[in-house]
């Protein structure tokens, strides 16, 4: 009896030291092979450019947000230097880059003109741009305004008024740069013969969208 009795204990032993075994060494392993498992399962796919894809593979973070680094930069409907410029953008103008292509960034969505014509989009030169917003010194600031303004009429006169009142109207938003850039400049306003007075169109070509500059007394008025 004595020895049934020892045998059961021995038993009950080795049976504990089993599951403590099981509960303190194999079965934190298999958590932690277990997690491994889903972490590879959650980790991003990438696209590969053959084709394919790359599993496991961190996704690198795009920058998309640039700004214009020349004084003026055509857009065009094409990524080819020789294609239509539809419109420009100005130094410091903020451009977010929707695609790049061989050295091109597309900034707008594809659209038709046309039904049955092929789908364009807007695209500038990537080297034109800049990941910072550039910074502008005094001279190089008068040198743009200068390339907005220099047919405008009487310009050895009133040069130095005239890249006075552009700058502040470009400032305080008033106008773009592209509003000077149609007209070349400040235009002698035949309206008020015995004043000096000059105008430019901004926002729009209608007599509406005039602005007025008197240079004698600096008056800004419609």
């Amino acid at each position: 009896m004595k020895k049934l009795l020892m045998i059961l204990i021995l038993l009950l032993g080795i049976g504990g030291a089993g599951v403590g075994y099981y509960l303190f060494y194999m079965k934190p392993a298999e958590d932690a092979t277990k997690q491994d498992s889903e972490k590879g399962k959650n980790k991003p796919v990438l696209a590969d450019p053959s084709g394919g894809t790359s599993q496991g593979v961190t996704a690198v973070k795009v920058n998309t947000h640039f700004y214009v680094n020349e004084h003026k930069l055509a857009v065009r409907n094409a990524p080819d230097p020789e294609s239509f410029p539809v419109r420009y953008l100005y130094k410091g103008d903020p451009v977010t880059v929707l695609e790049q292509k061989q050295g091109w960034g597309r900034i707008s969505g594809y659209f038709v003109y046309q039904q049955g014509d092929p789908e364009i989009a807007e695209w500038v030169a990537m080297d034109s741009l800049s990941e910072q917003l550039p910074v502008i010194s005094k001279e190089e600031r008068e040198e743009i305004l200068m390339s907005y303004i220099d047919e405008s009429d009487d310009l050895l006169t009133y040069k130095d008024k005239f890249l006075k009142i552009t700058g502040q109207l470009i400032d305080e938003k008033m106008c773009s740069p592209e509003d000077f850039d149609e007209l070349k400049g400040w235009v002698r306003s035949i309206r008020y013969q015995e004043r000096h007075v000059y105008f430019i169109y901004c926002g729009g070509i209608k007599s509406v969208d005039k602005i007025y500059f008197d240079v004698d007394s600096g008056e800004i008025f419609y």
